[in-house]
């Protein structure tokens, strides 16, 4: 066992630190949280529109309530892609310490013009042609081009920052009115080169930047990812391998999968906003949701044998102060208070406790027996049970109960040889 994490501490933590050191890569991890308060507004919204209680969306729609009640999702998760564009570049400049505002506003405008224009008929009369944007891109299908573009046009603002093109003003002058002025040539500059872009996009079969990567890549991966239960089971345990290693795990993985795991659970929000409880997706960035609680290795389950169960003082003590955190999936109190980091007695648990229940998950999803998650994005910190409920009715929420009772299961003879050696310790130190 030494020799195996040996092994992994040489060649797995050099290219996680690479990883978790990239700027491009935290950028859009950064991006993706930055937009996350207005998606779990939007998710809210849509739960109180489609509460599962008979005759509440009827009484809604007769009232005229559930066309004011939807606007908030429309105007968040609907167009979820302008907000990334906007947040991507803005975090990219802050990793290179260049002024973020104009960096964002510049991935913002490149966005639009990658996006295009359509036509759409005169809500007057229903025949005339009507020339505008695009909305078909302004959701989860334009969040790769929002990615890519976000990026691309932010390191164009970079440059230009760091030749230093940019229009000098005399100190006298307001510093709102020298930002404004010092970020004219780089966004000049970076728009430019995407409507060059744009302009030669328009000339191929694709039309427009946006339906080039969503045809070419975003549908390829999501198809690929999104059915692929292998393909997520890798990355999750590479995500429990980081953490056993002291690194951030889910900053690390997630800056990989976010991208192509949101727009799934979109797809399922979309086809729940539809009135459809069959959703396309199992693989989604919710789907972890479903049986994973008290944060990476689901250490929940651990928490409360500690406090039922545990005959040292160390861990019984632990056990109560980390029990109301992991409820509310805080874990760090027992990752580096056991300690499980670099602990070669917690390794199986922690690498293989949510692959184990993850694979029971998909298995009982794929045959219909658990609701597939509706794509709610709820608040990361929501406590068991209640997510269950929210994101797939009762069917979820007992398989939740079932899931921690598995997560004991598995840490129980792992926790026992814990107990054993701390109270063994105590007992010399008495």
């Amino acid at each position: 066992m030494n020799g195996f994490l040996n092994f992994l501490e040489t060649k797995l933590t050099p290219i996680a630190a690479s990883f978790g050191s990239n700027k491009y890569l935290r950028a859009i991890s950064s991006g993706f949280v930055a937009i996350m308060a207005a998606t779990i507004v939007g998710s809210i919204f849509t739960l109180i529109c489609w509460l599962p209680i008979p005759g509440w969306t009827d009484w809604l729609m007769a009232s005229g309530l559930f066309n004011i009640l939807s606007l908030p999702s429309q105007v968040t998760i609907d167009v979820i892609a302008v907000y990334a564009s906007f947040f991507i570049a803005y975090s990219l400049a802050k990793e290179f310490n260049v002024e973020a505002g104009g960096a964002g506003l510049t991935g913002l405008v490149c966005f639009f013009l990658c996006t295009g224009r359509a036509s759409y008929l005169s809500p007057a009369d229903g025949t005339t042609a009507v020339s505008a944007l695009s909305l078909d891109y302004l959701g989860s299908k334009g969040l790769f081009t929002a990615m890519i573009v976000g990026l691309i046009a932010s390191r164009l603002y970079i440059f230009a920052v760091k030749k230093n093109w940019t229009i000098k003003l005399p100190d006298s002058v307001p510093p709102n009115v020298t930002a404004a002025f010092s970020s004219l040539i780089p966004a000049g500059f970076a728009v430019v080169i995407m409507l060059v872009v744009a302009g030669l996009m328009s000339m191929t079969s694709y039309g427009t930047l946006s339906n080039a990567v969503f045809t070419i890549i975003q549908s390829n991966l999501m198809r690929f990812m999104g059915n692929n239960f292998f393909s997520y089971l890798f990355f999750d345990i590479m995500a429990s391998l980081l953490w056993f290693f002291g690194l951030h795990g889910g900053n690390i993985v997630g800056s990989i999968t976010q991208p192509i795991y949101i727009p799934l659970m979109l797809e399922n929000l979309a086809a729940y906003q539809a009135g459809s409880k069959v959703m396309p997706n199992i693989i989604s960035q919710a789907f972890a949701g479903s049986y994973m609680f008290g944060g990476i290795g689901s250490m929940f389950g651990m928490a409360i044998l500690m406090c039922l169960f545990a005959k040292s003082k160390q861990y019984k003590m632990l056990g109560r102060l980390s029990l109301p955190t992991t409820l509310f999936f805080i874990n760090e109190p027992l990752l580096f208070g056991m300690p499980v980091v670099l602990n070669p007695m917690f390794f199986i648990p922690l690498v293989f406790t949510s692959p184990i229940l993850g694979s029971l998950t998909y298995v009982v999803m794929k045959m219909g027996l658990v609701q597939v998650p509706y794509g709610l994005n709820l608040p990361w910190t929501t406590p068991p049970l209640i997510s269950g409920f929210l994101q797939g009715g009762f069917s979820l929420m007992i398989w939740q109960v079932l899931m921690i009772l598995g997560s004991m299961i598995i840490w129980y003879p792992f926790f026992r040889m814990g107990d054993k050696a701390a109270l063994k310790e105590e007992e010399g130190q008495e």
